[in-house]
């Protein structure tokens, strides 16, 4: 009963965190560091407390965060994710060493046993919807130039009308179009030079991707794990 309480109420310290992290990815796209910041700060005291509840295992804690690390990370280098969901997925890590039980939830699994993989996997389910309607945006509009992984991420618009919340997958760089692995943010010196190099005649169009507040999906993700498990782990489990 009291381990019962205790988790419940790291999900209720955890809650206005994430949600106003998502509040901020939806205004914004950005959400700075303070915010994780103060999250690990405030549950310092709480993960000691529960080592000497639940006498947790450090060492599996710790190999549990560096396998987060490393694929928060490397979805980050790949420009699959901004650096916001990256460093939100590595607080959970951190704060949540043990996936928690409370009463009957989760009530289908607790997948791999760690909340944050829980948290990603359930929020990647949504991920493929996103792409396959890039996709077929772009099969409707005509393929045209680019890379192919451009297709499935991203979409062209005209040089000089960049939309908000997106990044450039092509930019000027010394008089050429450049053409990048994961989108930059475009600030007015890099506008400037493609209004410039359209008014040229250099180039009519360019690549964008949208950002999408990803962290809305990691927050879903975390809810869904706590109520229900890790979904994706359940799939595969009935397939195999």
């Amino acid at each position: 009963m009291l381990v019962d309480l205790f988790y419940l109420l790291k999900v209720i310290l955890a809650s206005p965190f994430l949600i106003y992290a998502c509040k901020v990815d939806l205004e914004e796209r950005r959400v700075k560091n303070k915010v994780w910041k103060y999250m690990l700060l405030l549950f310092i005291p709480v993960v000691i407390t529960e080592f000497f509840i639940i006498n947790f295992n450090p060492v599996r804690a710790m190999l549990q965060f560096l396998v987060i690390f490393a694929i928060s990370y490397s979805f980050y280098h790949l420009g699959m994710w901004g650096g916001a969901d990256a460093k939100a997925l590595m607080v959970l890590a951190l704060i949540f060493p043990v996936h928690p039980q409370i009463w009957i939830l989760p009530t289908l699994n607790r997948g791999f046993e760690i909340l944050a993989f829980s948290t990603l996997s359930n929020s990647v389910i949504f991920s493929p919807a996103v792409v396959l309607f890039v996709f077929l945006k772009n099969v409707k509009r005509g393929l045209k130039g680019g890379k192919i992984l451009y297709y499935f991420t991203g979409y062209k618009v005209d040089a000089d009308k960049i939309p908000r919340f997106h990044n450039l997958l092509e930019y000027m760089k010394d008089g050429k179009l450049e053409r990048g692995r994961r989108g930059i943010e475009p600030n007015e010196k890099i506008i400037s030079a493609l209004i410039q190099a359209k008014r040229e005649g250099k180039i009519d169009g360019v690549w964008v991707t949208p950002g999408l507040p990803f962290l809305v999906f990691i927050t879903a993700g975390f809810y869904i794990s706590i109520i229900l498990g890790d979904i994706l782990f359940l799939m595969i489990s009935l397939i195999v």
